[in-house]
């Protein structure tokens, strides 16, 4: 498995374990508190750090490793298709904040769409690597 796939799937795993908290523990039409969310980011960073400088220890000839065209390729095309969720997203949550909705509509959905968004990406990138594209 090439370094950057595996890097997608940590990802992946670590932003659905740490926003799945942050999002189970803040649901609600006034629950966005900046001190949880700086946590949240924070715990994530380091997360992610943590993983991908194990995964680089165990592989370094792959981490150091400049990206060919391919990958690059498949990046691109990851992107593209997380831009389209992400665009699709807001216009939804445009769409449903214009029509009144009986809670307030708060920045933890649009948080939402955002990690959802990135998921999405690292979720492109694995289905691309995995088909050999």
């Amino acid at each position: 498995m090439p370094f950057r796939e595996k890097s997608a799937w940590i990802t992946i795993l670590s932003m659905s374990a740490i926003y799945g908290l942050y999002f189970r523990s803040h649901a609600g039409p006034n629950s966005f508190h900046l001190g949880a969310f700086v946590e949240t980011v924070v715990a994530l960073v380091i997360v992610q750090i943590v993983l991908t400088v194990a995964v680089a220890i165990f592989s370094p000839r792959d981490a150091k490793a400049p990206r060919d065209e391919r990958e690059k390729l498949i990046e691109l095309r990851a992107t593209r298709v997380a831009y389209g969720g992400l665009a699709t997203g807001v216009l939804l949550a445009c769409v449903f904040g214009a029509l009144n909705p009986p809670i307030v509509f708060n920045p933890n959905a649009l948080l939402f769409i955002l990690v959802c968004a990135e998921v999405l990406r690292s979720a492109a990138q694995i289905v691309q690597y995995r088909r050999g594209a």
